[in-house]
């Protein structure tokens, strides 16, 4: 009764999870006519720094030629003169605003265009936006008031739409959201004051704008609007190969040292030269083989950090022959932190652009139908009998096991249940529970009640082999038999005690004599030490007798020369 009960709220449990699940992803198919990937969004955040010069308060002039410039990236590897060229920078992955790039537009369209923009156009026109409106996207006005001074509008202006942060989340801030600081040092920058303190000479802000996907900068409206979904398994691939891509790229130029830790100049660079890389646009041809497409780009992708960077020379291996293994053991810590630049959700919409390109005419990773999600969504809210004619078998649909959060290709539904190891399963002994794939080895094992256990006291000698649930009735009904076997390790276990108690004393014997043999020794030592110091001694004494016999005999020679020399 118990099992049966606790099975019935696993069941229930699963159908509320599964149900709640299905509601998340139905919500998220908005009733929008644009495709479901277009609909993400992310932040983009630029530090405004300042320092204190006295007599002239906070400015940005006032910063240090060693230190960031007036806007820069969180870590102050990059930095920016104006606001202008940070916003641009950042938006298009570009991190030194070029006046060629903004002279020359033929130019500006190619490299300006990496799938950000900071806003739709006002027309509804789903970003189908001509030059003008695109330059629209990121030109910021300088424009006065009427009179001359400079009005919140032209403030907002000059800040390009970027506001600055103030909320709790932020830290500690003042009301214009100014942190400040004793000096920009990585240290320093942990600890932030609300107010400036008599040691506090730089400050910082940290001003924000939202930022949109942009499928339109690489293909048009007609070809990306189809299928909002696309083979998750294409998608899947191509994703993590451009973490991998990436990540290796990173360690290829700047080494394997401390790979958790990269900073926004070494990352922001590589991605954008690796998004260059994708060349979505320009992967179609009407007579090749979708796969090998696929496998090209992967291949690409493969090589990139060889020819974006370069492998690591001869040098370098010198200096380090376990270069190579050092980099595969640890990228996949550089990938981890590498996924703060070049998210899940934007991997996976470039990989969906670049399947979309791919399969363009063929369809077979991906379905034919414009917003299919939404038109899915419209079906099921207003009961269309007509689904079948309708329903993508790219959809994503979610795992219904419990506590699985992936999402696949509904065609490959059956298949991932297949092997999910989230997927509840009877049993294979017959108790009755049911468990989960990836937890069955591990119940069959140790917990199932129906499992072949050993006695507890084989230890003994009972070799009795029974079923776990039995092992209780096994020790009452053979009481006398375990009682036997436990009296008999008992009399063997006296004898080895007595057999050790003989062999301690005669150890303890061993050592007695061996301790007054080490006395005796000693004593020796210290007997023949002193004679060898008397002796030495004495050398030095007759060496000293030797050297005067000689002096005296060398005196009286001098004595009997002075005599005979004086007779004469």
């Amino acid at each position: 009764m118990l099992i049966a009960n606790s099975v019935d709220r696993g069941a229930r449990r699963r159908i509320k999870y599964l149900e709640r699940r299905v509601e998340a992803s139905n919500t998220k198919m908005m009733t929008s006519d644009k495709p479901e990937f277009c609909r993400f969004e992310r932040p983009i955040e630029i530090y405004e720094n300042e320092r204190l010069w006295i007599g002239r308060g906070f400015s940005k002039t006032g910063l240090l030629p060693t230190e960031r410039g007036p806007y820069s990236t969180q870590d102050g590897s990059l930095s920016w003169k104006s606001m202008r060229e940070a916003s641009l920078a950042l938006l298009r992955g570009d991190v030194v605003a070029s006046s060629t790039l903004d002279n020359n537009k033929e130019l500006w369209n190619i490299k300006g265009k990496r799938g950000w923009s900071f806003h739709e156009d006002n027309n509804g026109n789903d970003h189908e936006s001509t030059t003008t409106e695109q330059e629209d996207d990121f030109e910021c006005s300088n424009t006065q008031g009427n009179n001359g001074d400079n009005t919140i509008d032209t403030l907002i202006d000059d800040y390009c739409g970027f506001t600055p942060c103030k909320g709790a989340q932020d830290g500690p801030t003042d009301e214009d959201g100014w942190q400040y600081f004793p000096d920009f040092k990585e240290q320093s920058l942990l600890y932030p004051n609300r107010k400036r303190g008599l040691l506090d000479f730089v400050r910082r802000r940290k001003l924000r704008r939202i930022a949109m996907f942009r499928p339109d900068h690489f293909l048009p409206r007609d070809v990306y609007n189809k299928c909002d979904f696309c083979d998750s398994k294409a998608v899947q691939v191509l994703a993590e190969a451009m973490l991998d891509a990436l990540s290796l790229a990173s360690l290829f130029a700047y080494g394997p040292a401390n790979p958790e830790k990269v900073t926004d100049a070494q990352v922001i660079p590589l991605r954008s030269k690796l998004i260059d890389t994708l060349q979505i646009g320009m992967n179609w041809h009407s007579d090749s083989n979708k796969k090998d497409s696929i496998d090209d780009v992967k291949e690409r992708l493969c090589t990139f950090a060889e020819k974006c960077v370069g492998k690591p020379g001869p040098i370098m291996h010198l200096l380090n022959p376990d270069m190579d293994q050092n980099i595969q053991a640890i990228q996949p810590l550089r990938k981890k932190a590498i996924t703060k630049y070049f998210t899940d959700e934007e991997r996976e919409s470039l990989a969906r652009l670049l399947i979309k390109d791919i399969d363009r005419d063929a369809y077979q990773l991906h379905c034919e139908n414009e917003t299919c999600a939404s038109s899915l969504h419209a079906s099921s809210n207003h009961g269309n009998k007509e689904d079948d004619l309708i329903t993508c078998q790219f959809q994503f649909v979610p795992c219904p096991n419990y506590k699985c959060t992936v999402q696949i290709s509904k065609k490959y539904a059956k298949e991932h249940d297949d092997e999910c190891g989230y997927k509840v399963l009877p049993c294979p002994s017959g108790c009755g529970m049911e468990v989960a794939r990836n937890n069955m080895h591990v119940h069959v094992t140790t917990r199932c009640s129906l499992r072949q256990a050993e006695c507890p006291l084989s230890l003994v000698g009972c070799t009795a082999i029974v079923q776990a649930a039995d092992v209780t009735k096994h020790l009452n009904q053979h009481a006398d038999t375990h009682f036997m076997l436990l009296s008999t390790r008992m009399m063997e276990y006296q004898q080895l005690f007595k057999q050790f108690d003989t062999k301690i004393k005669m150890l303890e014997e061993k050592n007695a004599k061996l301790e007054r043999e080490l006395a005796r020794t000693t004593a020796l030592l210290s007997t023949k030490n002193e004679s060898n110091a008397i002796s030495n001694d004495l050398k030095k004494v007759t060496k000293r007798l030797n050297a005067l016999e000689g002096s005296c005999r060398t005196e009286f020679k001098k004595v009997e020369y002075d005599r005979r020399s004086h007779k004469k």
